[in-house]
């Protein structure tokens, strides 16, 4: 075995026992329901397969016995496959972490479809006309010039991918814990100079490591993020709160609760009351701009933290929420919500004091709100 030839083992190999090891650890996933897990179960077996497949390709490079020729065949056929499929699975991935809308696929990606398959159609017809890649009687690779089309391809799919990203982040603010840029850069640049540097054996374990970072995001957005409201849990806010405390610049904050949510489970039962929760936390989700941060603390109260030194510095905030309030109660619903909240500025370092004011402005408010009721009613 050549020195070449280990390092292209060795490379594929490191890159197997990484995704294997990540199918371990993340084996639950594969059982998970949701579409973009599937995806992204898919990409790792694709890849897994991929660094094998590569190595089997430059294992047969120049070898003949029977059956040769086919094998390489196949194998680099794969390899032209999922180099397509793999970047288009990321775009996908990312729109369904983002929107979490299928149909929206089908219909905002049409060009891109269109390019995959015109391009996993030459795949096919290189099969007959080699215009990708040639292997001669010898069962030796060459490489044709349209081979770089599949780098385009690969590249096109990567930039709409982040500027799908960075459209969310402008409309929505930024997705926690999901750095699409951190993740397409390993495999983009591997990509790249095995594309430019035939025989570095780079572009899989590249893949592998990037899903690797993939499922590290995961991991981190699963602790850190509230399942049923999709906002940032208590522990997140715990860690938010404190890094913030010890920088300069103030921190303002509003805790709130959501009024009668009790009354809302014993009269409509748990599962209405879990709907009205994630009613409100929409309202509060979409009130927010990119310096306010929405938490859920606990139960039906939540607290949002803006970075600024001002009693006042939420109004803006509370405003949005208002309205938003009354379009829901202004519809049909069997049941109106309304929050009660407080406001408090975090003064040095004293989060104790903070929290404290908060929770006791928001029941003074609360007690208002029910004297308010038992006097209308």
């Amino acid at each position: 075995m050549s020195i070449d030839m280990r390092s292209i083992y060795i490379s594929n190999g490191v890159g197997i026992v990484i995704l294997l090891i990540l199918q371990y650890v993340s084996r639950a996933k594969v059982l998970s329901r949701r579409v973009e897990d599937k995806v992204y179960t898919f990409m790792v077996a694709g890849v897994m397969f991929g660094c094998f497949m590569e190595a089997l390709s430059y294992a047969l490079d120049g070898h003949l016995f029977f059956g040769s020729r086919f094998l390489n065949y196949v194998a680099n056929t794969y390899l032209y496959t999922v180099n397509l499929l793999l970047p288009f699975c990321v775009l996908v991935y990312v729109d369904l972490e983002l929107y979490g809308d299928l149909k929206r696929i089908r219909r905002r990606y049409k060009p891109q479809i269109a390019i995959g398959v015109a391009m996993l159609a030459a795949t096919v017809v290189n099969l007959i006309v080699p215009i990708t890649f040639y292997i001669s009687n010898e069962n030796v690779y060459e490489r044709r010039p349209f081979s770089y089309a599949y780098f385009v391809v690969i590249f096109y799919y990567c930039i709409t991918a982040l500027v799908l990203t960075r459209r969310y982040e402008k409309e929505n603010g930024a997705k926690a814990f999901l750095n699409i840029g951190l993740f397409l850069l390993p495999i983009f640049v591997g990509t790249a100079l095995q594309f430019m540097f035939y025989g570095l054996s780079l572009a899989w374990l590249a893949s592998a490591i990037g899903l690797t970072g993939l499922f590290m995001m995961q991991q981190n957005e699963m602790a850190y993020v509230d399942s049923l409201a999709d906002v940032y849990n208590r522990q997140y806010f715990n860690r938010v709160l404190s890094a913030w405390a010890i920088r300069e610049g103030g921190v303002t904050g509003a805790m709130f609760d959501i009024d009668h949510f009790k009354s809302i489970n014993d009269t409509f039962g748990h599962s209405e009351g879990d709907r009205a929760l994630q009613t409100v936390t929409g309202i509060l989700k979409d009130a927010r701009r990119d310096d306010e941060w929405v938490f859920r603390y606990a139960g039906d109260e939540f607290v949002v933290l803006k970075r600024v030194e001002d009693p006042h510095g939420l109004d803006a905030y509370l405003n949005r929420v208002h309205k938003s309030l009354e379009e829901f109660n202004g519809s049909e619903h069997p049941y109106s919500l309304s929050l009660s909240y407080g406001i408090s500025v975090l003064e040095g370092e004293d989060v104790d004091a903070f929290m404290g004011a908060m929770d006791s402005n928001m029941y003074k408010m609360k007690a208002q709100h029910h004297r308010a009721l038992e006097q209308s009613a």
